[in-house]
């Protein structure tokens, strides 16, 4: 048998009819518990930790009210700084004495008598699992006066700290099975949203690793326990973003946003402040957000940033260049619109971005022109730009954007070169061949050359756009990933920014050739 057998046995859970539902750190039966403290006495009391003045008023405020609320699972979303690590610190050594003041914690809480109890600390590393809040809870641990008299016996080791009453807390890693075979009572997940990619996305990793402890959680203590999620942002859809969202509207998580400034006190700072994005900030950050603000907003004011690293630096750029006398030429159909005719004879270029799993399709147009007179830097003009959406359970039809195409030339657009990337696109090619346009195969993912193009003319000025809201918040979200790779952010898209980097690109290389520049001046 082991701890994984829902069974009465050493490591199993006993019936439902047997269980005291109440929190081990809210149970206030003289029979049950003796001698626990309240939150506030047990961190700022010299007969506990004794930490006074040395821990800021705002983090014994939260651990308050995340220990004595009806919350199992707590979201803390702070600033780089702002002590959140320290706060889940707190929180494990509370609910170590919390159990510990239970006379019988097997019983109260629904296990086997002499079964384990554990609480786990996980992160992106195993170093940083070690090192950060495990290793912190060992410190207070060992310089408590409680623990050492009241808790005698512990054991604080590399990797463990083993309590009395068959307590144990221990430090993980971000291993997906690192939890089997532990009755979870508590964990504290650091750094959420900087996991590690683990079978092809970050969140994918995140995600598993929290639904396992959450499983092992519920299943042996029902919603006796508590999930601790700590970070700074990363990413507006990663995980931790997700939690606070859902901690909205439920009210059995705690959500908090803080950012560093708000939880240091008032006293520590000037008194001096700037405005950024309408925010009162203090001075002692104006260096930070001066050197690069969108960085500074995410790591300091706890503010994701659409992409982890942008490929454009400062988004406003995607904007200088809409030229607002112009409309996007689809109806709300997806139809072309009757005004839309070709005005001039320009050669235009078109690239299709059919998507892996073809659940969505970029498509975009674009064509050069002389720019201030001269022919050395063409002026690029994005004249059509469009996200095609797979209907509910099913797929992109192949054939609408060859209709597209066909039906551009027959409103005097003349189609210079149709290009697609190389996924599902040898039929599409050839089709179109045979209808007489020049077709190519453009693979947007390999190189970065087409993206560089796009930057480059788009810093230089030399591209013109109306507003398309799918390309300004793909390009937006857009990550410089190892300085090898434009990528989305996860669960994010790319499909038109690829559709217009491509199209671009290939405009600007044609008229680099000395005919094709010729022909079109």
């Amino acid at each position: 048998m082991t701890q994984d057998d829902e069974t009465d046995g050493q490591g199993g859970s006993l019936p439902d009819s047997m269980i005291e539902t109440t929190k081990p750190w809210q149970v206030d039966d003289p029979e049950l518990s003796e001698g626990r403290a309240g939150v506030r006495e047990f961190v700022l009391s010299e007969e506990f930790l004794g930490l006074g003045d040395a821990v800021f008023p705002s983090i014994v405020d939260t651990l308050e009210e995340i220990m004595e609320g009806p919350a199992d699972e707590a979201v803390l979303c702070w600033g780089i700084g702002s002590g959140k690590s320290f706060l889940a610190s707190l929180a494990l050594c509370y609910m170590a004495h919390s159990v510990l003041c239970l006379k019988d914690p097997q019983a109260t809480l629904g296990l086997a008598p002499e079964a384990n109890m554990t609480l786990i600390t996980m992160a992106p590393s195993a170093r940083q699992a070690r090192n950060i809040v495990f290793g912190e809870v060992s410190k207070l641990v060992q310089g408590s006066p409680w623990f050492k008299e009241q808790a005698k016996g512990t054991q604080c080791l590399a990797e463990e700290i083993r309590f009395p009453k068959n307590l144990v807390m221990t430090s993980g890693n971000s291993s997906t099975t690192f939890a089997l075979g532990y009755n979870v009572l508590a964990a504290v997940i650091d750094e959420v949203a900087w996991f590690p990619l683990i079978g092809g996305t970050r969140e994918e990793s995140v995600e598993e690793i929290y639904y396992g402890l959450k499983h092992r959680m519920s299943s042996r203590f029902m919603d006796r326990g508590l999930m601790v999620l700590i970070s700074s942002p990363r990413t507006a859809g990663d995980f931790l973003q997700q939690r606070l969202a859902l901690a909205e509207r439920a009210p059995e998580i705690y959500g908090s946003r803080k950012a560093v400034w708000e939880v240091r006190p008032v006293e520590r700072f000037s008194g001096e402040t700037f405005t950024h994005e309408g925010i009162e900030i203090p001075v002692e950050y104006q260096r930070d957000f001066d050197l690069n603000p969108q960085r500074a907003m995410r790591d300091l004011g706890a503010r994701p940033s659409r992409a982890i690293a942008p490929f454009f630096a400062d988004p406003a750029v995607l904007v200088s260049v809409i030229d607002g006398s112009r409309s996007h030429p689809f109806d709300r159909s997806g139809q072309l619109c009757g005004w839309l005719r070709a005005d001039n004879d320009y050669p235009r270029y078109v690239h299709i971005d059919l998507g892996l799993t073809r659940d969505a399709c970029g498509i975009a147009m674009a064509y050069c022109r002389a720019a201030d007179g001269t022919t050395d830097e063409p002026m690029v003009v994005v004249e059509m730009m469009q996200r095609i959406v797979a209907p509910a359970h099913g797929e992109i039809d192949l054939s609408l954007p060859r209709e597209l195409i066909v039906s551009l030339r027959m409103r005097g657009f003349n189609i210079a070169q149709v290009s697609y990337d190389g996924w599902q696109s040898a039929d599409s090619r050839q089709i179109l061949s045979r209808k007489g346009f020049s077709t190519k195969l453009v693979s947007v993912d390999r190189t970065l050359e087409a993206y560089e193009t796009l930057k480059e003319v788009i810093l230089d000025g030399r591209l013109t756009m109306y507003r398309y809201e799918p390309f300004l918040e793909e390009a937006r979200a857009l990550e410089f990933v190892q300085g090898r790779k434009v990528d989305h952010p996860p669960k994010g898209s790319k499909d038109v920014a690829d559709a217009v980097a491509g199209c671009v690109s290939e405009a600007v290389r044609s008229w680099g050739c000395a005919s094709m520049r010729a022909k079109i001046v």
